[in-house]
C-alpha cells in the first residue's frame, strides 16, 4: 500500500506542477530537459550501477528512439504520441543484440560495442540523406493534445505533464523490477558472475534482458526529446550524450533509483544558472562536477542516507513462518575417466568418481592435485578434455553451469563468495529458484505475493538451518569470516541442490566452527543429500565422509573408507613426503 500510494502522490505531482508553472515556459523547458536527462541517466544506471557494466554508447539507443518517432512522425504520419511510445522498441531490440553479441566475451567488450554502434549510427544518419535527411535533421512540427487544449492547458504545460508522469512510471515499473528476483539476480551477477552461475541464474540471458530494458528506456528519453528541439539531428548519436548520462549517474549515485533523477536536474539547472559567465560557465559547470565526485564519490544520493542503496530485510511474516528445508535427493553421479590439458599442463588425468544419493563423498590431495578443476568440470565451470560426467542417465558435459545448478548439482567456491553489499538475507534469497519475470514483478499479482512469502519463508528457513539467523538483517561483508563462510553454503543450499559440492568450506574456520559445520553435513546426508566434499581439515573430513578419493598432480592415488585412505602409506607419502609419519596422519582420525 505504501508504494502504491507514493506512486499517486507523484502523479498527483505531475498535474499540480504543470499547472503551477503556467506561465513560466522557460522554466517548464528546464523542467522537461531534466525529465529527458533523468530517464538517461537511469537508462546507463541500469547497466553500470546494477549490473557493473560501463557503457561508452548509451547515445546508440538514445539518438535510435529519436530518430524512429521522427521518421514515423514525417514520413508516415504517425502521431507523435503514438510515437513515443513505439520508440523505445527498436531501442530495447538494439539493446538486446547488442548485449547478446559483447556480453558473451566480457564486460570491456561492452563498453567498446556500444561506443562503436553509437559511432557507426551517428555516422549512417549524418550520410544517409534520403531518409535522415543528414546533417539537417528531420523536421517534427510541435505535436498538439486538443483534448488538453480544451480544458485550458497549453503546449508546455501538457508536454511537461506528460514528462513527468511518464518519469514516475519508469521509476515505479524500475522500482518493482529491481526490488524483485530479476533485479536480485542483476545484482548477484554485478558481484559475480560464476556466483550467479553457481545459483542456477543463466547470467547472460539476464544480462541481455538488462541491457534490452536500458535501452528502451533510452530510447523513450530520445524521443521525447523531440519537441523541445523540433529537430532531430545526427548529434543524438553523438558520445557527449553518452558521456552525459554516463556523469548523470555517476554524479548523482550508482545502484539508486533517486540518484539519476538528482543528476538529471543538476545536468539540466546548473548549466542554465551559469549563463550570464557566458564562454566560462561549461569550465566552471565541469569544475564543480569534479569537485562534488571528489567530495561524494556514492553522489549526491548520499547526502539523502534513507535513499541510499536498500537491500531487502526479512519481513516479520517470513520470521514466523514454519517451513522445513526439503532436498530432493540426486540421481547417482558417476564420473568417468575425466580429464582437463590446458596446453601441455595435464591439470586432471584419468579422475573416476561416484557419489550415491545420500553419502558424504571426499576428494582430496595436496595443493595443485587438481581438486578444484575436478568439482569445475563437474559443474559446467570448464568443459572436459575427455571423460564423462553421468547424473543417473543423462551426461552432464557440455551443459552450462546454470542449467546443472537447475538439474541440482551445485558447488561452492574456495574464496568466500557472498554479495557483499547485500544483506544476509537478500543474498539467500536470491538463490531460491523462481520463474518471475520482469512484468510478474511489475504486475506483483496475489500469486506472486504468495509465491514471494513462500520463497522468504524458505530463505529464513535455511539461515536457520546453518544457524546464522540472527544476522539476517546485517550486510553480508560485515560478517565475520566464519558466518560469512557459512551463508556461503547457505546460498548454495538454497538453490535445492540434490548433489553439493563444497570447497573447502572448513578453510580458515577455528575448531568451534569446523565442528559446527561438521554437524550441518550431518544433518544434510540424514535429509537425504550428496556432499561432494573438499578440504584440507583431515580430521572433518575423515569423520564425516563415507568413502575419500584422493588425488596427485591430477591422477588418482587411491580411494576407500576414511580408515583405509588414512592407513594407505601412498596418501600418506604425498601428504607428508615420507611413510615414516603415518602415525602423524592416523592422529587426524
Amino acid at each position: 500500500m505504501k508504494n502504491w500510494a507514493l506512486l499517486l502522490a507523484a502523479l498527483v505531482a505531475c498535474i499540480a506542477l504543470p499547472l503551477v508553472m503556467g506561465s513560466f515556459q522557460y522554466y517548464s523547458g528546464i523542467l522537461v530537459y531534466a525529465v529527458v536527462l533523468a530517464l538517461l541517466g537511469l537508462s546507463v544506471n541500469l547497466t553500470v550501477g546494477y549490473l557493473g557494466y560501463i557503457s561508452f554508447g548509451h547515445a546508440a539507443f538514445f539518438g535510435l528512439g529519436a530518430y524512429t518517432a521522427a521518421l514515423l512522425i514525417s514520413n508516415f504520419g504517425v502521431n507523435f504520441w503514438v510515437a513515443l511510445l513505439i520508440a523505445p522498441i527498436p531501442a530495447a531490440l538494439l539493446g538486446g543484440i547488442v548485449g547478446f553479441v559483447s556480453l558473451r566475451v566480457g564486460g570491456s567488450y561492452f563498453a567498446i560495442a556500444t561506443l562503436t554502434v553509437g559511432e557507426i549510427l551517428h555516422l549512417v544518419a549524418g550520410a544517409w540523406m534520403d531518409v535522415t535527411k543528414g546533417p539537417l535533421g528531420i523536421v517534427v512540427p510541435r505535436p498538439r493534445l486538443p483534448f488538453m487544449e480544451g480544458l485550458g492547458l497549453v503546449f508546455h504545460q501538457y508536454y511537461l505533464m506528460i514528462a513527468l508522469a511518464l518519469l514516475v512510471l519508469v521509476v515505479f515499473t524500475l522500482y518493482r523490477i529491481l526490488t524483485g528476483p530479476v533485479g536480485r539476480s542483476w545484482k548477484v551477477i554485478r558481484e559475480s558472475a560464476a556466483l550467479g552461475e553457481s545459483m542456477g541464474i543463466p547470467t547472460l540471458r539476464y544480462r541481455v534482458y538488462n541491457v534490452a530494458l536500458s535501452g528502451a528506456i533510452a530510447g523513450l528519453a530520445g524521443a521525447l526529446l523531440i519537441p523541445r528541439s523540433a529537430v532531430v539531428v545526427p548529434e543524438v548519436f553523438s558520445s557527449g550524450i553518452s558521456a552525459t548520462g554516463l556523469l548523470i549517474a555517476i554524479l548523482g549515485g550508482k545502484g539508486t533509483l533517486v540518484g539519476p533523477l538528482l543528476g538529471g536536474a543538476v545536468f539540466a539547472a546548473l548549466p542554465e544558472s551559469l549563463r550570464f559567465i557566458d564562454e566560462f560557465r561549461m569550465v566552471i559547470f565541469g569544475v564543480i562536477l569534479l569537485i562534488v565526485v571528489r567530495a561524494r564519490p556514492s553522489g549526491l544520493v548520499s547526502l539523502i542516507p534513507s535513499f541510499g542503496r536498500k537491500s531487502k530485510t526479512l519481513s516479520a511474516k517470513a520470521s514466523k513462518a514454519t517451513v522445513e528445508p526439503h532436498f530432493e535427493p540426486a540421481p547417482p553421479l558417476q564420473v568417468r575417466d575425466l580429464g582437463k590439458t590446458f596446453g601441455g599442463l595435464r591439470a586432471v588425468d584419468g579422475v573416476n568418481l561416484e557419489v550415491r544419493s545420500g553419502e558424504v563423498v571426499g576428494l582430496i590431495g595436496p595443493n595443485g592435485a587438481g581438486k578444484t578443476t575436478c568439482l569445475s568440470l563437474i559443474s559446467g565451470f570448464e568443459r572436459p578434455s575427455r571423460g564423462e560426467v553421468m547424473l543417473g542417465d543423462r551426461n552432464l558435459v557440455g551443459l552450462p553451469s546454470s542449467k546443472l545448478a537447475q538439474l541440482g548439482v551445485v558447488r561452492t567456491f574456495q574464496q568466500t563468495a557472498v554479495c557483499a553489499e547485500m544483506t544476509v538475507f537478500e543474498n539467500v534469497l536470491a538463490a531460491v529458484p523462481h520463474k518471475e519475470t520482469m512484468l510478474s514483478s511489475v504486475l506483483r499479482g496475489p500469486g506472486y505475493v504468495r509465491r514471494a512469502q513462500a520463497r522468504e519463508a524458505e530463505a529464513y528457513a535455511i539461515l536457520a538451518m546453518v544457524g546464522i539467523e540472527s544476522a539476517v538483517n546485517q550486510i553480508a561483508g560485515s560478517l565475520p569470516y566464519g558466518d560469512q563462510k557459512m551463508l556461503s553454503v547457505a546460498v548454495a543450499l538454497a538453490t535445492r541442490p540434490g548433489l553439493l559440492m563444497l570447497d573447502e568450506p572448513a578453510a580458515g574456520l577455528n575448531h568451534t566452527e569446523a565442528g559446527r559445520l561438521s554437524k550441518l553435513l550431518g544433518r544434510l546426508r540424514d535429509s537425504g543429500l550428496s556432499v561432494l566434499l573438499i578440504d584440507h581439515n583431515l580430521k572433518l573430513m575423515m569423520s564425516i565422509c563415507d568413502r575419500i578419493y584422493v588425488i596427485e598432480r591430477g591422477s588418482p592415488l587411491a580411494d576407500g573408507a576414511p580408515a583405509e585412505v588414512r592407513a594407505n602409506p601412498k596418501v600418506i607419502e604425498a601428504y607428508l613426503g615420507t611413510s615414516r609419519k603415518e602415525e602423524t596422519i592416523n592422529a587426524a582420525g
